[in-house]
């Protein structure tokens, strides 16, 4: 009888370490997790405090400077890694790693379950926001980000990180600073320019020479020829192409209140020189109200960003050209 109670007390032993075991870890990742994410609120709250982007940034003339802004970015980002994101990778090191969330919906999708088709479903979308995530917060770890083009209006700011012909579309990728809540899209206008005509400019000398001439207070001076659109495309709702997400969605030490995406736009027509591309928006901003603001970015037309002429609209001159 003696020989037969040792095995079982011994199993019973055993069972009794391995849950006090087990649940010794879990309590303990739980708690772990519950400190990450107390922890990394505060962390976004502080971020947000600091966050100097949310204003115009210009030159001595008063006019949007893009590479002084770049520059108040990478201190930024300095900062922010040095004093909020190390503490906390250093505290909890699994919670706080870059690569946490995404493995999870990867482990998500090829685990046996009730929600594996849906996890293998939403994966493609996933990863592709993953990817775009992890490009730019390496960047702000190694204080290294850069853009195109920027523009603030009211309290939200909208970079253009990069603007690249992709499958015969000009792909805009765009980081919304300081919106609050749902973004409404109303569309977007690409206007195309290119220098103009010996006999366009002689026609224009002529039209401002009667103008000076004959204008009255209030009359309108005809425009340059340069500053005049050849041809544009649009869209009327003009939705990015990914769902909103916010950076921290994947990354989770990823700064607070930024949303990425990107948008598809017909590529330039083969003469275009300069084009401006106007994004119609509307957020609620940190004051609670609905804000719709224009976000306008004027580039010179690079090679790889011209095409054919589909989903491009030719526009006539002006009376007043």
């Amino acid at each position: 009888m003696k020989k037969l109670l040792l095995p079982i007390i011994l199993m019973a032993i055993a069972a009794g370490l391995a849950y006090t075991f087990t649940s010794w870890t879990v309590g303990g990742a739980a708690k772990a997790r519950y400190g990450f994410e107390s922890d990394l609120h505060a962390a976004q709250i502080k971020f947000l405090r600091n966050n100097s982007l949310l204003r115009p940034i210009t030159d001595s003339q008063g006019r949007p400077d893009v590479q002084k802004y770049v520059n108040e970015v990478n201190t930024l980002m300095a900062w922010y890694f040095r004093e909020v994101v190390a503490p906390l990778e250093k505290e909890y090191p699994a919670a706080a790693d870059p690569e946490r969330i995404i493995k999870e919906a990867r482990r998500a999708a090829s685990e046996e379950g009730p929600n594996k088709r849906k996890a293998q479903g939403n994966l493609p979308i996933r990863e592709e926001c993953y990817k775009m995530v992890r490009a730019i917060f390496d960047e702000f770890r190694g204080a290294k980000y850069n853009v195109v083009a920027s523009d603030f209006k009211g309290s939200i700011r909208m970079d253009v990180r990069s603007v690249r012909n992709e499958g015969g579309k000009l792909r805009w990728e765009v980081v919304l600073w300081g919106g609050i809540g749902p973004v409404v899209y109303s569309g977007w206008t690409q206007k195309y320019f290119k220098s103009p005509t010996a006999e366009e400019l002689k026609d224009y000398e002529t039209r401002m020479k009667e103008f000076k001439k004959r204008a009255k207070p209030g009359d309108e001076e005809p425009k340059h020829p340069a500053n005049m659109p050849f041809a544009q495309s649009q869209a009327g709702s003009g939705r990015p192409v990914l769902p909103d997400f916010d950076g921290s969605d994947y990354v989770a030490t990823f700064p607070a209140g930024a949303m990425v995406n990107y948008f598809y736009a017909p590529t330039a027509p083969p003469d275009a020189e300069r084009l401006e591309m106007e994004f119609r928006i509307k957020s609620r901003a940190v004051s609670g109200e609905d804000q719709e603001m224009l976000f306008n970015f004027n580039l010179p037309v690079e090679g790889a960003w011209k095409g054919s002429w589909d989903g491009v609209q030719k526009i006539e001159a002006a009376p007043n050209y």
